[in-house]
């Protein structure tokens, strides 16, 4: 068998942090280092666990960009220093991207809970397309 659910978003916007500056709900993370942020329009209104938030990845340009910050209702923000990451990129919550991948068991065992949970979450707000 083979993961066929792939779970996207784009990225809205690329913003720069200067060491001691914060985002996320309650200014849960803060930058050590000049760092950049990418702003991706999903959140846990759209079936996202919270607990992602310091823990789980995306993909951009085929390489993973940490989470950071709260995964808020309507968007998350992840690390993209270093990067040459800009709005409109393909952002992979669940999927493949170049050779790197990101599966519903991974994203399970990030938050302690099982795949079948991740994948249920996945809100009715979210288009789905089938191939």
């Amino acid at each position: 068998l083979q993961p066929v659910m792939q779970l996207t978003s784009r990225l809205v916007a690329v913003k720069g942090m200067r060491p001691g500056e914060s985002t996320g709900y309650g200014a849960r993370f803060v930058a050590e280092r000049p760092t950049s942020i990418g702003v991706v329009p999903a959140g846990y209104a759209d079936g996202l666990d919270l607990r992602l938030a310091g823990r789980g990845s995306v993909l951009i340009r085929g390489r993973r960009a940490p989470i950071v910050g709260s995964v808020c209702m309507d968007m998350l923000m992840c690390d993209v220093t270093g990067m040459d990451a800009e709005p409109g990129d393909e952002v992979v919550l669940l999927g493949a991207q170049g050779s790197e991948r990101i599966d519903a068991r991974e994203m399970a065992a990030t938050v302690g809970t099982i795949p079948w949970e991740v994948v249920c979450r996945v809100g009715s707000r979210i288009e789905r397309v089938y191939g």
